[in-house]
Formats: structure tokens, C-alpha cells, sequence
């Protein structure tokens, strides 16, 4: 077409140039003007040829394959040029970007279960004395379980705003406070991906664990009233998985819930951690049983709910304290204790050493009071964290959150427990020393000199960043800015990509 074009114009222009050669005056305008003319409809003529030619391309290269293949089978083994063209166009559009609206609550949804209110309300109204005879807990359980606001007085010593007088043990009133501002509850129970039963397990076992007389207490009853509703109350979905789409939390750590018969005159624990229907639901503990597959263990509540900017003032302060202090250990001797344990050779070793800061809590009360905790770690490289009547202890996330490196002398002490908080690498923001090393006399403020200052730097920044994964911020005080995924977050995301795998797993029985 384009060389029909080029010959036309030639052609033109040898007759228009012998025309005008045999004509001139007015005669000459003339022709000129009807040459114009002429020329415009030429223009006008190929101009539509071109459009002609592209749609007769659209259909035998568009419309005509796409009709077609509305005939052919769709299998891979059928070959033709047409099909090979339409996926290689299908192929093609779909590595383009794609736009997709999802829901953010698709496989998030939570039903919770409106329990009678003696399973948790009821609980909190006998704080004063009226569980345990000697106990009054009024305090610890206010704030939704944060306890009361630390004022600080001293602005020498001020650790800055966010900080509450709370107990380790509020963590169950702490998740169902949480739980009712949850995004993604729903009231739908068949739309429900998960299931949350609020029953404040640990509040309600202080009955059975530290009361006077314990033979009027049936252990066996522990959670008898909980498991009896829930085969009454319980959604259908509670006899379609067995209650393994259902989780709860137990503000203690697991040994305070089991009991074996060989221990079981000693009178410790309620037993409600073996009963068939809680043994199915997945459970949340401070401290779990490393073989317990529907067990895990979450972050202890520690002192600190801030808002966003308080977070971020006291990371920029963790990371920029004066450390005159290589190592540091909060505790105290107890009674009971021999010289061979490994926490009274720590104790030696720190009160010896004056690059260790002890702490007495024996003295200072530390449970319920973050100051002295928050002063000593935040002034230490390194926190010892041996073992204590359990595995673990609150200490080491009162140290991580004060930016002082963990030593850990068991694993069962945060790396079999914490794996959903935790890095995966416990080299990256740990130290490990065996209690084999320690009763062998390993000098610990030897071991630690070792490290050097770049290190340190180094693993104190990776707990910086996991530390809002440590925390159980404020609902109040945090505010719609507080953008950081924190303790409960990560605790929800946890159970319900278990629950997940558990479906997957019982639907193809």
C-alpha cells in the first residue's frame, strides 16, 4: 500500500508540472485550485483505506479467535496457531498488575462467646478478698488488667510515660479486653473462623491452688461448669471440629492447670489442662509444656502499655543509654534454697563482681513496681535469666524491654516457648550458657567481656525492633496512630493460622 502511494504521487507531479508548463494566467490559477482539491480527496481516500485495513486486522486477529475458541476443547494436548496466540495474549494480560479487592477480615473473623458472667465479670467483683480469703487484687485488675498508672516523680530517674503497676497474672483480663475491640469480631458464628472463649481460667484456679483448706476443694471440678455450657451453648461449629477451632487463654503458667497421681497429693495444680474438651481448644499461657501441641506460649504482661509516640521516645532511649554496668540480675535468696542451685551461684557470682548490678526484689517488691526494674536493666549490657520455681520468668521481658540483653540457662526458658515473638536465631538478641557450664564454675563476667561493643550494638537493635511484638500496648492511650503490630496482634495471627492447619487436616479424614 505504501508503494501504491509513492507511485500516485510521482505520477502527480509529472502531470501536474506538463500541465502547468502549457498554461499560464489565469488559466494556471485555475487548475491549480481544482489540483487542491483534488489532492485533499486523494488524502481522504487513503485515509480511510488505513482505517479499512485495521479493522479488517481486529477481526481476523481478535473477534474471529476468541469465537472459535468458545468451540475448541480446553486442554493443553489441543494445538492450533489460533489457540497459541490467545494464551500467549492471555498470558500476557495476566502479568499485569491486577487490581483485586480482598476483605481484611477473610480467614481473621472471631466469634466470642458470651459466657454467663461468672466465668470472668463475676470474678473481678470478689477481687477484694472474695476468690482467696487473704487476697485482694482490686488493684492489679484495674485498667481492664493493667493495674493503676505509674506516676513518676523524679525526673532524674523518669522512665517517661506508658508505665502501670501490673501484675504478670492479668494477662486473661488484659486478651479479653483486647478481644472485645478486635476488628475483625463478628456476631455471625458460621462466618466465624475462630472461636474465643473468655473464661478467666487463672483468676478462677486461685480457689483451687491457695485455698486454706484445700480438702474441702475438688481439683476435678476446675473448669467442669465451663466445659458442661459449652456442650449446652456451644455453637454448631463446637461439635463439627470437636472444639478445635477454639482457643482460650490461661494467664498462668501450665503447671498451675495440670496435676499427675504421683504428684497429686502434693496439692499442686487443678487439672483442667486434661480434660478432653480443653485439651482440644488451643491454649494461650504465659509458660506452656514443650511437648503440648495445643499449648503456646505468649509474652508476660509486662509494665509498659504505651501509644505509639511513647513507644517510640523509649526505643530511642533504650538505644542511647549509658550502660555503666556489664551485667545485671533481679532476684532474691530464698529460704529454701542451697548453695548448689544454679540462681544462688548467679547471686555469688553478680555480688561479687562490680560490673554486676544486683537487684533485691525480695526488698523492693519488683513484682508490682516496674522503677527499680526499669533503672537497673536500663543501665546493664546483659540480664541473667536462670530458671526459678518454673522455667520461665517475667524478668526477661522486663530486661528486653529495657534494651539489656537476655542470658538464658535453659532453653525451655524463652526458645521452646516464645516462637511466634521470638527471632527464629536466639544468637541474634541472646546469650545461651548451659547450667552444666555454670556448676562446672564458668565465670560469667569473664564470657561476657568477650563480646564486643559492635555486638552488643547489634543485638540490642534486634530486640529494638521486636520489641512492640513484647508489648501489650493500651487500647486507651494508643490511639488510631499506633500503627505497630504488638503482643496480641501477633498472638490472634498465631492461633488463628493454627486453627487453620487443624481444618485443613480434619477435612481430609
Amino acid at each position: 500500500m505504501h508503494k501504491i502511494a509513492v507511485l500516485i504521487r510521482q505520477a502527480d507531479q509529472v502531470l501536474q508540472d506538463g500541465l502547468i508548463s502549457r498554461i499560464d494566467g489565469r488559466e494556471e490559477k485555475a487548475i491549480s485550485s481544482i489540483w487542491c482539491k483534488r489532492k485533499r480527496n486523494m488524502r481522504l481516500y487513503f485515509f480511510c483505506c488505513l482505517v479499512l485495513s485495521l479493522f479488517v486486522f481486529l477481526i481476523c486477529h481478535v473477534v474471529l479467535p476468541n469465537k472459535l475458541l468458545s468451540v475448541l476443547p480446553d486442554h493443553e494436548t489441543v494445538k492450533s496457531p489460533i489457540r497459541s496466540q490467545y494464551n500467549l495474549i492471555k498470558e500476557s494480560f495476566q502479568a499485569l498488575p491486577q487490581t483485586v479487592q480482598t476483605n481484611p477480615c477473610d480467614g481473621r473473623r472471631v466469634f466470642m462467646y458470651d459466657l454467663p458472667s461468672k466465668f470472668n465479670a463475676d470474678l473481678l467483683q470478689k477481687c477484694e478478698y472474695g476468690v482467696v480469703s487473704w487476697l485482694n487484687f482490686c488493684y492489679h485488675a484495674s485498667n481492664d488488667g493493667l493495674g493503676q498508672s505509674h506516676e513518676n516523680v523524679s525526673e532524674e530517674t523518669s522512665m517517661g510515660k506508658g508505665w502501670y503497676n501490673t501484675d504478670a497474672y492479668m494477662l486473661e483480663v488484659i486478651f479479653h479486653s483486647r478481644m472485645r475491640r478486635y476488628s475483625c469480631l463478628t456476631n455471625n458464628s458460621e462466618a466465624a473462623d475462630a472461636f474465643f472463649v473468655p473464661y478467666y481460667t487463672g483468676i478462677d484456679a486461685l480457689r483451687y491452688l491457695y485455698a486454706i483448706e484445700k480438702k474441702n476443694v475438688h481439683m476435678d471440678k476446675h473448669g467442669a461448669d465451663l466445659v458442661a455450657w459449652l456442650e449446652h451453648n456451644g455453637s454448631s461449629r463446637w461439635q463439627q471440629y470437636a472444639g478445635k477451632d477454639h482457643f482460650m487463654v490461661m494467664g498462668r503458667t501450665s503447671w498451675d492447670f495440670v496435676y499427675s497421681d504421683a504428684i497429686r497429693g502434693a496439692g499442686w495444680g487443678t487439672g483442667i489442662s486434661h480434660l478432653p474438651h480443653i485439651v482440644n481448644m488451643s491454649t494461650l499461657l504465659i509458660e506452656k509444656r514443650p511437648w503440648a501441641e495445643h499449648e503456646q506460649a505468649v509474652p508476660y504482661p509486662t509494665s509498659f502499655h504505651p501509644s505509639f509516640s511513647e513507644l517510640q521516645t523509649w526505643i530511642n532511649k533504650v538505644r542511647n543509654a549509658k550502660r555503666p554496668y556489664l551485667f545485671a540480675f533481679a532476684g532474691g535468696m530464698r529460704p529454701t534454697m542451697q548453695d548448689t542451685t544454679i540462681r544462688t551461684r548467679l547471686l555469688i557470682q553478680c555480688s561479687k563482681s562490680v560490673s554486676c548490678m544486683p537487684v533485691d526484689c525480695g526488698k523492693l517488691k519488683c513484682s508490682h513496681n516496674p522503677k527499680p526494674i526499669a533503672t537497673a536493666f536500663l543501665q546493664s549490657e546483659f540480664c541473667l535469666q536462670p530458671r526459678g520455681d518454673t522455667p520461665t520468668r517475667r524478668s526477661a521481658f522486663d530486661a528486653m524491654i529495657a534494651g539489656c540483653i537476655p542470658v538464658f540457662f535453659h532453653e525451655d526458658s524463652a526458645y521452646t516457648q516464645y516462637t511466634w515473638h521470638l527471632p527464629k536465631d536466639p544468637d541474634s538478641y541472646s546469650v545461651f550458657i548451659s547450667e552444666e557450664d555454670v556448676r562446672n564454675g564458668l565465670q560469667i563476667e569473664r564470657l561476657l567481656k568477650s563480646y564486643s561493643q559492635d555486638r552488643i550494638r547489634q543485638m540490642r537493635n534486634t530486640i529494638s525492633e521486636v520489641m512492640p511484638k513484647l508489648l501489650y500496648v493500651n487500647p486507651y492511650s494508643a490511639g488510631k496512630d499506633f500503627n505497630v503490630t504488638d503482643a496480641f496482634d501477633i498472638s490472634i495471627a498465631g492461633v488463628l493460622q493454627r486453627i487453620s492447619k487443624l481444618k485443613q487436616q480434619l477435612s481430609k479424614l
